[in-house]
């Protein structure tokens, strides 16, 4: 094959490579935009704006090890989160079930909070939080 096609060729395929690469820079800061809405819309009253939540009230949101368990985030958000109070009697309840929010809305809180306060963003997909909300846990 002639130099000139092969570097033809290499050229192509740096720029499809280039451009596969922008795509999903593009879908990465698209699900971002769509949890940092979700998120404003869900969570900021309890968490604040800065992810250090209220006093004692609300949990901060910048613990790393919370940050990169994705089932955990997943868990939390369909589940809410209740806190069993000493002696008999009904568990309060901290944090309350977002289970109406949608699969991509769920992973797209998980992507804004993880990139915002921990150290790498946790990518999930819709079908691993359709998973979990099956999970009888």
């Amino acid at each position: 094959m002639p130099v000139r096609i092969r570097l033809l060729l290499l050229c192509c395929l740096l720029s499809l490579a280039q451009s596969a690469a922008a795509a999903e820079e593009r879908e990465v800061r698209n699900r971002i935009a769509l949890g940092a809405l979700a998120f404003a819309d869900n969570c900021q009253q309890c968490h604040q704006l800065d992810g250090y939540g209220e006093a004692a009230l609300y949990p901060s949101l910048r613990d790393p090890a919370l940050l990169a368990d994705g089932t955990r985030l997943i868990r939390t958000i369909i589940d809410g989160r209740t806190r069993h109070l000493q002696g008999d009697g009904d568990p309060e309840r901290l944090m309350p079930s977002l289970a109406f929010l949608s699969n991509a809305e769920i992973a797209a809180i998980i992507a804004f909070i993880s990139n915002s306060w921990g150290d790498d963003v946790v990518w999930l997909s819709e079908a691993e939080v359709a998973a979990a909300r099956l999970d009888p846990r």
